[in-house]
């Protein structure tokens, strides 16, 4: 990492964000722009920090640096990152390459992850989100998912919740650290446990013998929506994990439909509360062929169970609650208190 040592601004080594001044841990350039390093964020594994760069734009903008090793792995992320140029992804703001690394700077995206409102919803400090929500929520989540499969050719490979960030102004998940992500055409060459959190991979993916595809990702998000209707995960609390050897033959039979867990989803008018059931079963099948073969019917079957949650007469509307849920979490805190990995 180029570093440029202490600033003119102070002997503190501090820099203005947001109209007060805060210390920074280091500063380093890409390219020619300087990047103030606020805090180390993320895995242990990567070196990653939230960056603040002033000059960009009125008052400065927050980014998410990382020092990456050279190697086929950083090429296959580059790789990733020239594709996505959507801004409902992180996107590649800049890179350089040096001796032995490449810098690299990301888009950074302001939020709360999902692991932490699910946090608080356990400890009882938030609501929970409402069975309209969650699908709503859900279903643009998919969207992403498919947009990457379809479009760009791109497997994410580690959805999980602390790689989900929930923001607002709408309310809405967007995926965070594409670290695991992979080109189609490089999935096969992907290092055994990339992106492999037990709980949430796909169960076809628990002997790292099998490329991440659409079954995959699709298997991980409906794990998320599973959480987010009954705060459980399902077959048990395996997850993916109810598809490998040790578990499989005790396992299979043990995915529970999330109105028979969740008081929310119980409740449900029957003809929503069957379809809701009917589609989680289905993304959750521990075989990939028995889960919806294609992106257009899965996000077909979530477009018309939000439609219907929308027209349902018996719902309360939920939208501006959840918005103020989020706003809560994001407007008092300082931007120190955010965890945002890429």
């Amino acid at each position: 990492m180029a570093r440029s040592g202490p600033t003119s601004e102070g002997s503190d080594s501090t820099v203005m964000v947001d109209g007060r001044r805060r210390a920074y841990l280091d500063r380093c350039q890409v390219r020619r722009r300087e990047y103030f390093l606020l805090e180390r964020i993320g895995g242990p594994f990567r070196e990653s920090y939230l960056a603040f760069d002033p000059l960009s734009g009125p008052g400065g903008d927050h980014f998410v640096f990382q020092s990456l090793p050279a190697g086929p792995a950083t090429e296959q992320r580059l790789r990733v990152f020239r594709r996505l140029k959507d801004d409902g992804f992180p996107r590649a703001v800049e890179w350089e390459r040096r001796k032995g690394r490449v810098d690299l700077v990301l888009t950074w995206t302001a939020g709360i992850t999902l692991a932490e409102y699910l946090e608080h919803v356990r400890a009882g400090r938030r609501p929970p989100v409402d069975p309209g929500q969650a699908v709503r929520l859900i279903h643009g989540l998919a969207n992403g998912v498919a947009h990457l499969h379809r479009r760009l050719q791109i497997a994410h490979g580690d959805i999980q919740p602390p790689n989900v960030i929930i923001s607002s102004q709408p309310s809405r998940l967007r995926l965070i650290d594409f670290g695991s992500a992979w080109t189609s055409d490089w999935t096969t060459l992907r290092s055994e446990g990339d992106g492999l959190h037990r709980c949430y991979a796909a169960p076809e993916l628990q002997n790292g013998s099998t490329p991440v595809g659409f079954a995959a990702d699709q298997f991980s998000v409906m794990v998320l929506l599973f959480e987010l209707l009954t705060l459980q995960l399902p077959y048990g609390g395996l997850g993916g994990k109810a598809g490998r050897d040790d578990f499989a033959r005790r396992a299979a039979q043990s995915l529970t439909p999330p109105s028979q867990l969740a008081d929310t989803c119980r409740q449900l008018p029957r003809s929503l509360r069957d379809r809701l059931d009917a589609l989680v079963l289905c993304g959750l099948a521990l075989a990939p062929d028995q889960r919806y073969s294609d992106p257009h019917r899965w996000l077909g079957d979530l477009h018309d169970l939000s439609a219907r949650f929308r027209v349902t007469p018996e719902l309360p509307p939920v939208e501006n609650a959840l918005t103020r849920v989020i706003e809560w979490f994001v407007k008092p805190r300082t931007t120190s208190d955010k965890r945002n990995p890429s």
